[in-house]
């Protein structure tokens, strides 16, 4: 019980914080690349609305790479529970994300492709 609380305040404080424009401190999700990479979005916070999408490379042992995105986190809906937070890549690709509010877990509504890399439709926040 005690922990559903816990988590829905979390979830509170980011939405409360989402809605002032951004995130008010960074946060970070976590994904898989097809080829087993861990990627990483950051996002910065507020004022600014830009992040990183960041590939470790620490499956395939490559370079790490890093391409900027801007996001957007619209004011929920009525009876929404948490906003969806919609990325623009540079290149004109687009991605949404929508997060479990009992969750960290977060799920794309499609998938970019960066260069040769394609990302996992599947999220976790790892970092609030």
């Amino acid at each position: 019980m005690f922990g559903n609380l816990t988590v829905a305040f979390i979830l509170f404080s980011l939405t409360a914080s989402a809605m002032a424009d951004g995130y008010s401190h960074p946060v970070v999700m976590t994904g898989v690349t097809q080829m087993a990479d861990t990627a990483e979005l950051h996002f910065d916070p507020a004022p600014k609305d830009t992040g990183t999408l960041v590939i470790l490379g620490d499956h395939t042992n490559t370079p790490k790479k890093s391409y900027h995105f801007v996001y957007s986190l619209p004011v929920p809906q009525r009876g929404q529970v948490d906003p969806p937070v919609n990325l623009d890549f540079s290149d004109k690709q687009k991605l949404t994300l929508l997060c479990d509010p009992r969750s960290d877990n977060c799920i794309s509504t499609g998938y970019v492709t960066m260069g040769t890399t394609t990302f996992s439709v599947l999220w976790k926040v790892t970092q609030r």
